[in-house]
């Protein structure tokens, strides 16, 4: 899981492909250079010129890393993630600028045709790049993808670019060693449009992010779901993501039963936060807002000895009563009503538990009962069950009115 405390290991890591991506093409385009300017090829020399610009881009991406794993400061709230962003907008750009440069090149040898000398050199230094560039492309973005880089993913792209236009440089040449040497200069125009065409995928990826465009809008109705399955919500609105680097922040406003305590608010507001931590590993900080509604319905449990539906009388004791009726109490009133057998009535020990485990998994939301132990009170405040004192020997019916009438008062502590 990200966050600011792996952060570090997770910096290391893209460092750590850009120190081995800068040493292999620097070492590549050292050598297409010398071939490609001895063998007067236009689409190698082309090639070489990519590999400077590639060098610059490295340099860039491992700066931006070492700057962005600093911490937060007084004027940085937020951290310096987002310079990873700028880098990697700073690789497109300089991505653009090449293959600008190669389709002017290009074009000038498409109507300016030299035939290539060596070409067996030219192919061979080509294919010698194919495999090392398409092993470091798919080293990259398996490490962009794990620490969430975009400006490692970017570098990505710009080595799987290279590959493809090494491939073009031996149609090239070997169309120009048969006796047609224009092909190398359309080959380099091919070429060129490739890179051109990465270049502004990774321009408009970083704008976006830059802009704080919602990448998966599918990502924020999963934050929703998450905040509302906590128990204690009642609803989640006004969900907002943006990413900064490799982490996302967000914002969440949770909607929550009135009366509910600050100390209540609080727990839940964390339980939210790391339910969607939990599930989305990049989420480095979740601000999650409380806002109070009063329930429009509730489910009432209430405990009793005879089932006699709305008739029954209220039990005096909780752990042993002999049956729980549920009654759903909506806007006008009493909607359905049923009852279920204590489970913990055979039981020595634990009663109170075990009925409390019932009333959650019923979901109910307020209980009526005349006494009830610490364990079972501290159990239902916890999970947000409202707790109400009713004396036994009052109907069912009465005691909902009562409590929909607002004239029972909430248990502040357990006991009678």
């Amino acid at each position: 899981m990200f966050s600011m405390e792996n952060g570090g290991e997770i910096f290391d890591r893209g460092e750590r492909i850009a120190k081995i991506g800068f040493a292999v093409v620097a070492v590549l385009g050292a050598l297409k250079g010398v071939v490609g300017y001895i063998s007067g090829s236009v689409s190698l020399q082309a090639q070489a010129v990519d590999s400077l610009t590639d060098l610059v881009s490295l340099v860039a991406v491992y700066s931006g890393l070492r700057l962005s794993r600093r911490p937060p400061s007084e004027r940085f709230s937020y951290g310096y993630y987002r310079v990873e962003t700028l880098v990697s907008l700073l690789v497109a750009l300089v991505i653009l600028a090449t293959g600008g440069f190669m389709m002017v090149e290009s074009v000038r040898r498409v109507f300016d045709p030299v035939s290539v000398s060596e070409p067996l050199i030219v192919v061979g230094t080509a294919a010698l790049s194919i495999p090392v560039l398409l092993w470091l492309g798919r080293y990259s973005r398996r490490v962009g993808e794990e620490i969430n880089s975009q400006a490692v993913m970017s570098q990505s792209e710009d080595f799987m670019s290279d590959v493809y236009s090494s491939g073009v440089v031996i149609v090239g040449v070997a169309g120009s060693w048969i006796g047609y040497p224009v092909t190398e200069g359309l080959a380099g125009c091919l070429i060129s449009l490739l890179i051109i065409r990465v270049g502004l995928g990774l321009s408009w990826s970083g704008l976006l992010v830059l802009m704080d465009a919602v990448e998966n809008p599918d990502q924020l109705i999963e934050v929703k779901q998450l905040a509302e399955s906590v128990h204690g919500v009642v609803e989640a609105r006004h969900v907002r993501m943006r990413r900064s680097g490799p982490f996302c922040f967000g914002e969440v406003t949770i909607l929550v039963p009135e009366g509910l305590s600050v100390d209540k608010a609080h727990r839940l507001s964390h339980m939210v936060e790391d339910a969607v931590k939990k599930r989305l590993s990049s989420l480095e900080s979740l601000v999650v807002h409380i806002e109070p509604i009063e329930r429009e319905s509730n489910r009432v449990a209430i405990p009793i000895n005879v089932d006699a539906g709305l008739d029954s009388k209220v039990s005096e004791h909780f752990g042993s009563a002999q049956y729980f009726i549920f009654v759903d109490v909506g806007p006008e009133g009493v909607e359905r009503w049923y009852t279920k057998k204590n489970p913990g009535l055979e039981l020595e020990k634990k009663r109170g538990v075990i009925v409390t485990d019932m009333l959650k998994k019923e979901e109910a939301t307020v209980l009526l009962s005349d006494e009830l132990g610490e364990g079972p009170f501290h159990i239902l405040r916890d999970s947000f069950v409202g707790v109400y004192s009713i004396k036994g020997g009052v109907s069912v019916s009465d005691a909902v009115e009562l409590f929909s009438s607002g004239e029972l008062s909430a248990r502040v502590d357990e006991g009678n």
